[in-house]
């Protein structure tokens, strides 16, 4: 049996529906929870399924930290593309998230220093319990770019050409070259991972990860390896072929 769970949805509405219920068994089952969000339209209506069955079922949160995944460099924190502003707005404000409980990547001035205060934050609170991912067009994983290899630890990425046109800073006042990332390694030690497939111009990724082949230039590939892995999947614009 593959580790790595296939759970057809029949639309996107479904898929961030499913989504956002495994949110909630998370946090219920472990009241102490870490969890590392990723940012962009996949997760977008997950989290505010999320936040709004938090409050209508009156969950106690307080115990429950956040991790960023990953940020776009030299531009303000509070920018309207940044990964900051876009958890601040979908989750952290919404849910009155603590300072204390939300570890986040600084968006400027950065260095290797920055990776390492990172990765200690996330230790002090016990690793990742589970970590929310995207599919991106290219075959990332957070800012993990196709490449000869790849990095494994949090570090900072030279984005690659696709990425410089995600939505969330295409817009962008001066264009952004570089990014923060955690790494596979921090990825790939969370207990859980809940990996979400959906938008438009990713089937060719979402095939490519099908082969069940490890590879630098298909980040995502590297989730073959991990052992505990559902992957939720917008069934009206993908087809799998799970028989490779």
């Amino acid at each position: 049996m593959d580790a790595m769970a296939f759970h057809r949805c029949a639309d996107y509405q479904a898929l961030s529906e499913k989504a956002s219920e495994c949110l909630i068994r998370a946090i219920t089952q472990n009241p102490q929870a870490t969890i590392c969000v990723a940012t962009g339209g996949t997760p977008l209506l997950t989290y505010s399924m999320f936040v709004s069955k938090v409050k209508q079922r009156n969950i106690d949160i307080s115990q429950i930290t956040f991790v960023k995944l990953d940020e776009w460099l030299n531009i303000p924190l509070n920018a309207d593309g940044t990964c900051e502003t876009f958890l601040q707005t979908h989750i952290i404000q919404p849910l009155n998230i603590a300072p204390e409980r939300f570890i986040s990547f600084r968006s400027q001035n950065v260095d290797d220093k920055e990776c390492q205060r990172v990765i200690e934050l996330i230790t002090q609170n016990g690793g990742i319990d589970l970590c929310v991912l995207g599919l991106g067009k290219n075959g990332h994983l957070g800012l993990n770019e196709p490449g000869d290899s790849l990095e494994p630890a949090c570090h900072i990425t030279v984005l690659d050409e696709h990425t410089r046109q995600h939505a969330m800073i295409k817009d962008s006042e001066q264009p952004v070259e570089c990014g923060i990332t955690l790494g596979l390694r921090e990825i790939m030690a969370a207990r859980e991972i809940l990996f979400l497939v959906a938008g438009e111009r990713k089937q060719s990724a979402f095939s490519k990860l099908q082969e069940k082949k490890v590879s630098c230039q298909t980040p995502s590939s590297f989730l073959w390896m991990h052992q505990n892995v559902h992957c939720l999947y917008d069934s009206t614009r993908f087809t799998p072929n799970l028989e490779n």
